[in-house]
């Protein structure tokens, strides 16, 4: 099971990738490869990935860094934007224009994690996964279709594991309302 940092979305942003998944499944060619649909309580956008478990001392570091950048952080607004297949990982994702303010946000989370005794990661591409496509498929070219962009609020931070069907929130740390971007 994994455990990273993440983003959960809420009503209206799930509605907005159901309706984007819905468009998409509705346009698919006959021939299409099978996808595997994420359902709403899998969607979700990683903003750091920390392992496959973590002890209770690295999570109580953890608890403390999140504590201090959740409370000097605004919310966070940025875009669905579409959706593309990324055929290196088999998936289907909804894009997410990241925002300069998402943006320092997954540089502050980096610079957190390493304090906590984290290695380097790899800078996120923001996304969510609304499918998987299984080994070996070539995706589908994606039908034109006018798909509104969707404004979507970042607004906490999840420490996020995988479970069977879906992820279990293991600590929740808001936004500050009202303050400005640490």
């Amino acid at each position: 099971m994994s455990v990273f940092l993440g983003w959960m979305p809420g009503a209206a942003t799930q509605a907005a990738l159901a309706d984007l998944q819905h468009r998409i499944r509705a346009a698919l060619p006959a021939d299409a490869p099978r996808h595997d649909w994420r359902t709403p309580a899998q969607w979700h956008m990683t903003l750091r990935y920390l392992g496959e478990s973590i002890d209770d001392a690295r999570r109580m570091r953890i608890d403390d860094a999140l504590q201090v950048l959740a409370s000097r952080t605004q919310a966070i607004d940025a875009i669905l934007a579409g959706a593309q297949y990324w055929p290196h990982a088999r998936v289907l994702v909804a894009k997410v224009e990241a925002t300069e303010a998402l943006k320092a946000l997954l540089k502050q989370l980096e610079m957190a994690m390493q304090g906590c005794g984290f290695a380097k990661e790899r800078t996120q591409t923001a996304h969510i996964t609304l499918a998987y496509l299984p080994r070996g498929a070539q995706p589908p070219t994606l039908p034109d279709m006018a798909i509104p962009a969707s404004p979507l609020r970042v607004d906490r931070i999840e420490l996020l594991q995988t479970v069977p069907a879906g992820y279990m929130s293991l600590a929740s740390w808001p936004f500050a309302p009202g303050t400005t971007p640490a």
